[in-house]
């Protein structure tokens, strides 16, 4: 991407749509082209107005964003798509399209310059090919996902990953001896990631096959397995055919 760059704002809040024009002061080079208050606008500017990148907000009037940018996308190549939202629940779908950043309100001045060099590094075949890359990321499994990390939302590679505990509608990851949890079900996570590298070994656990350090028999058709880090699980009866049939 070039130097400059054309921004489509989209946010439903004057205060936030205000706060991003004064943080757009200090970056040098950057230019607000349109602002939106509703997914209806925002889809109207993204076909019109020519742009390098889009700042959008999730929640907004209007259709679901997610479901406006896959209309659009069908039709118009996409600008690059930054997301900012106080709900970071949705982080995931939006790593899922590869988004450039993913920002989470209140974000300071240097985040939001950091999501701006964000933009420049992605390049401009991304932002401006005709099959927008956002849309092609919908069938292709991730290599990383993004992940709470205090304040800020990281990606994490998926080679990190050690084993995955359901927590409800939640998951909760474990890599590098940290945890970090995650709103999305065990179901969506087993459904994304690749069968050749995770199994679902339990209805509550998932875990990396080169992350298992040993498998013993516990009992008829059942099996235990330690993970590298140390972490004893049991495997489901059901589940245990599956195992067997990687491990022998």
């Amino acid at each position: 991407m070039s130097d400059r760059i054309r921004l489509i704002v989209a946010d439903d809040e004057p205060l936030a749509r205000r706060l991003i024009r004064k943080y757009t002061t200090g970056c040098a080079g950057v230019e607000i082209v349109c602002e939106c208050s509703d997914t209806t606008t925002l889809a109207t500017a993204l076909m019109d107005v020519p742009a390098e990148a889009a700042l959008v907000d999730v929640r907004m009037p209007g259709e679901d964003l997610f479901d406006v940018l896959a209309h659009v996308g069908q039709q118009h190549a996409l600008p690059a798509i930054v997301f900012a939202t106080a709900y970071d629940r949705y982080a995931v779908r939006a790593f899922d399209l590869n988004a450039v950043d993913y920002l989470v309100k209140p974000f300071t001045a240097s985040r939001f310059e950091a999501a701006i060099a964000r933009l420049r590094e992605r390049g401009a075949a991304t932002a401006t090919e005709g099959v927008p890359r956002l849309l092609r990321d919908l069938g292709r499994r991730p290599d990383r996902l993004l992940v709470p990390d205090g304040q800020r939302m990281v990606p994490l590679a998926l080679t990190r990953i050690v084993w995955i505990r359901a927590e409800g509608d939640y998951a909760r990851i474990h890599a590098d001896g940290k945890t970090y949890l995650v709103y999305r079900t065990l179901n969506d996570l087993e459904m994304r990631l690749d069968p050749s590298q995770f199994l679902r070994i339990h209805r509550s656990a998932i875990v990396r096959l080169d992350q298992i350090a040993e498998v013993q028999l516990a009992g008829s058709s059942r099996y235990r397995v330690t993970m590298l880090d140390g972490t004893t699980l049991v495997v489901s009866r059901s589940r245990a055919a599956s195992l067997k049939g990687l491990i022998l």
